[in-house]
């Protein structure tokens, strides 16, 4: 069996992984860059007039036999398997040929097609099988077995990959302290047995050898100033980080506020309502919606979506009265609007995600004299739960991926860290 990561050996994000038999091929994520060519967020609709052979000229994609609809004459991998709903990991899939076979879970496929939604990309393709837990899938000489994770991302995977007497562990993004941290100690006390090869994801290889934060106990801290604070708290965080927002959500409850939400990310949770139905919805107690005016929210109108949200909308008025109960999850659009009412001026922003991502928000916020307050925990394992990972596999050779820095992983895993390069293939 050959093993070649085409993205990922030394960089996180775009993460794309192919093994193959002498029969079957297959993909582990095809996802985006996280940042673009001047070191910006990685916006897509950029980009999708390209053909294949400017996307990789530019090194937003790998060129992978047979992946892309320009690729006719090629025989196409036979399946690719989506670990989760983040687009470093399923991104480029808008350029891959509509007919080969995606795995990926529910809740992966709900956020992926509302992403769809919401840019106005055609449906994801129709040859779609839903995995779960520990159910055994069979391609052709390929069996894999998914594990459900504990990641930022919702309804996140690792994968158990068996073929030709081989048993090759993906890890996927995971990390042990949020929300699900009892699926990490459930793998950790019960893991497979024999594994040849773990593909481990090493985001947090750099930092200190300790612990992160857990998410109870970054929104026990979110309650503490929410109770301290006066006047209008924004928070900055993801709509898609499901643990995050719930985490916010409990807060606001425990202290008294209401927390106000934009109408795309009340759309995120309400498509996960049956998936997860104590995810917080519009329809909560202490929940509003304020309907910002952007291309979301009209697309939200123009198909009648919006109207189902109308009686749990804010308006001014209630604003304007209600400024020291609240928090606001801020957008784009609820920073353009809030600012031409003058709401933004002696407020408190708490940003809740990779602090480099708050460069872009910086000069708005410098405006007024706004420092961000930093209340956030990793989406990813710190060097500790690494660590116990890998012991509880015990794996003959670990391979680093997702990482900015492999050259970590042999300080902390000795000579079974087996280095590899992106696109180089490598026989297991």
């Amino acid at each position: 069996m050959k093993l070649t990561i085409h993205r990922g050996t030394h960089e996180i994000g775009g993460s794309c992984i192919e093994l193959a038999t002498a029969n079957t091929r297959i993909l582990i994520d095809i996802g985006l860059p996280l940042v673009d060519e001047e070191g910006q967020s990685f916006k897509l609709g950029n980009y999708l007039d390209l053909s294949k052979a400017e996307l990789v000229e530019r090194k937003i994609a790998k060129d992978v036999p047979g992946l892309y609809k320009e690729d006719i004459d090629i025989k196409p991998p036979d399946a690719i398997l989506i670990s989760h709903s983040h687009p470093d990991h399923y991104g480029l899939l808008p350029f891959v040929k509509p007919q080969i076979p995606l795995y990926l879970s529910e809740g992966c496929l709900e956020l992926m097609k509302a992403t769809y939604y919401f840019r106005g990309l055609d449906p994801i393709s129709e040859t779609v099988e839903i995995i779960e837990h520990q159910k055994v899938i069979s391609i052709s000489d390929f069996q894999i077995t998914p594990y459900l994770v504990d990641h930022s991302g919702f309804d996140a995977y690792a994968f158990l990959i068996e073929a030709e007497g081989k048993r090759i562990f993906y890890s996927g993004d995971f990390r042990g302290h949020g929300k699900k941290s009892t699926l990490f100690d459930r793998f950790i006390a019960t893991p497979p047995k024999d594994i040849d090869y773990l593909i481990m994801e090493g985001t947090g290889i750099e930092g200190k050898d300790c612990d992160y934060e857990k998410e109870e106990e970054l929104r026990d801290r979110l309650v503490t100033i929410f109770k301290q604070k006066k006047g209008l708290i924004f928070f900055g965080c993801s709509s898609q980080n499901i643990d995050r927002i719930s985490s916010l959500y409990s807060a606001c409850r425990r202290s008294g506020r209401t927390l106000v939400l934009d109408p795309y990310t009340v759309y995120l949770l309400d498509v996960l309502r049956t998936r997860a139905p104590s995810i917080p919805q519009f329809d909560f107690k202490d929940i509003r919606v304020f309907f910002t005016s952007d291309s979301n929210t009209r697309r939200l109108a123009d198909d009648k979506t919006l109207y189902k949200y109308k009686n749990s909308k804010i308006t001014y008025d209630e604003i304007e009265n209600k400024k020291d109960s609240l928090v606001v999850k801020q957008s784009y659009g609820i920073r353009k609007a809030f600012a031409k009412k003058g709401y933004i001026e002696g407020s408190t922003l708490i940003y809740s995600m990779w602090s480099k991502y708050f460069e872009n928000e910086k000069p708005f916020w410098d405006e007024y004299g706004i420092s961000p307050m930093h209340v956030h925990t990793s989406g990813h394992a710190g060097v500790q739960q690494l660590k116990k990972f890998a012991s509880a596999l015990n794996p003959a050779t670990i391979i680093p991926v997702h990482t900015l820095s492999p050259a970590k992983f042999p300080e902390h895993f000795g000579s079974k860290v087996k280095m590899l390069s992106d696109g180089k293939p490598t026989e297991l």
